[in-house]
């Protein structure tokens, strides 16, 4: 591959993920994403997991 041509493709996917953690950030800034919380300890946990990883706590 040309050489120019990589490091165009280098830059594109280098403004591609700026964007993304620029739109995360002023998204987080803004209020638009909440942190989900342990219903007992109120530390912030996974909604992946069945009880909280801090307390042992079921999660709804």
């Amino acid at each position: 591959m040309n050489p120019v041509v990589r490091d165009g493709l280098e830059v594109l996917m280098a403004v591609a993920v700026g964007g993304m953690l620029w739109q995360a950030v002023g998204r987080l800034r803004r209020g638009e994403i909440r942190v989900y919380r342990c219903v007992s300890c109120a530390r912030p946990t996974s909604r992946a997991y069945a009880v909280c990883r801090h307390c042992g706590a079921p999660q709804p």
